[in-house]
């Protein structure tokens, strides 16, 4: 069977491996880009990857996200701080989690993380507060990365896999030709047999063009700039309070010698944040939340004279549901759709976007066959 070509609409994290998988699978691919590469939400990112969810299919996900990042860096030179990461756990219920993550992991053959005790996380972090919870999962590979330079790396490797990716090309119009798909452009029409919407937090947008609906819910984040006392002579790992299925909770993560930046981080839509407009959301950060952010920090790190300064803000493009929004319509299924990752998109993006390649040829997701639970037609999206 001939492979099809594929039209990718956005060339963030998602779209370029989508891309580049589909081009490594022997199909004719162009990646249109309103900007430039990592413009959007990828750009905008704190950068964390790690192992440690507490949802199988996302362990699966940032497994398989860190052995291509491992390759990225082997191949391409992609700069990976691994500074470790450390998840709290607060309950009995969040330490079950943690074992059965291991377990999994494990299970994943990948070497798993390690149970911290919280004297065995104040070796890790001299300064920090630990009376208030029961241990921690702490996996010493994990770490940080900058979202336009592992971008910068996915285009290199879509053009040298055969890939188009044409800059400053918004898609303005759609129709159908000859059972085909012409994106209109303002230059010259691209025609393709699949469209991949991978177009981050424009998805929406998108899929109205398209005729096949993105559900999807906007939602600005800020980051906190710290500055540290030189009293803080080792290096900070990610630290990370939330736990999926709660509200919010606050991170932090080292920045490098004597700095690190700070936020609250959720994979829920909050309803006290609404939904932004990608072309005009706020992009200073609040005094509500540098507030919180600083209360956090100071409440967990023992550290006297922590300096806070404005960070900037980016977008979670979350699915209406909660959930990631990957693969084909029903109705049209050379329409495939690939978004809705909120603050996980450059790890999910790495190996998730593959996922929208191998729908348009395989008819399924064979790298990772619990992605079904993603498609954009499910229950909860309607």
């Amino acid at each position: 069977m001939a492979t099809p070509s594929l039209a990718v609409i956005g060339a963030g994290v998602a779209g370029l491996s989508t891309a580049l998988r589909a081009a490594e699978l022997g199909c004719a691919v162009t990646v249109l880009e309103r900007e430039h590469p990592a413009a959007g939400s990828s750009g905008l990112s704190a950068g964390v990857y790690n192992i440690n969810s507490t949802e199988p299919l996302q362990v699966e996900v940032r497994v398989q996200t860190r052995a291509l990042l491992d390759k990225f860096e082997r191949e391409n030179g992609l700069p990976l701080a691994r500074i470790g990461y450390v998840r709290l756990a607060k309950s009995e219920a969040h330490l079950k989690l943690f074992e059965e993550v291991l377990a999994l992991q494990r299970e994943l053959g990948v070497e798993p993380s390690w149970i911290l005790s919280p004297a065995g996380l104040r070796e890790l972090i001299p300064h920090l507060r630990s009376d208030d919870f029961l241990a921690a999962i702490y996996n010493p590979r994990d770490g940080h990365m900058d979202g336009p330079l592992l971008c910068g790396v996915l285009a290199e490797r879509v053009e040298a896999a055969g890939a188009t990716i044409r800059h400053r090309t918004p898609v303005v119009g759609y129709e159908r030709a000859n059972g085909r798909h012409r994106l209109l452009t303002g230059a010259d029409p691209v025609e393709a047999d699949v469209v991949v919407n991978a177009a981050g937090p424009w998805a929406m947008a998108v899929g109205e063009l398209l005729g096949h609906p993105f559900p999807l819910i906007n939602q600005v984040h800020e980051v906190i700039k710290v500055k540290l006392p030189e009293a803080v002579d080792y290096p900070l790992p990610i630290l990370q309070e939330y736990i999926p299925g709660e509200e919010e909770a606050g991170y932090f993560r080292g920045d490098g010698p004597g700095r690190m930046i700070a936020g609250m981080h959720t994979y829920a839509a909050l309803e006290k944040l609404g939904s932004a407009d990608p072309d005009s959301y706020q992009r200073a950060v609040t005094w509500d939340t540098w507030e919180a952010v600083a209360r956090y920090v100071s409440g967990r790190l023992e550290v006297e004279g922590l300096g806070f300064e404005t960070g900037w803000c980016g977008l979670y493009p979350i699915g209406a549901d909660g959930d990631y929004v990957v693969g084909p319509y029903a109705e049209d299924p050379s329409v495939i759709a690939c978004g809705g990752f909120g603050g996980q998109g450059l790890t999910a993006g790495v190996s998730v976007g593959p996922l929208a390649a191998e729908w348009a040829v395989y008819g399924e997701p064979r790298s990772l066959p619990g992605a079904v639970a993603w498609l954009p037609d499910r229950e909860g999206l309607r």
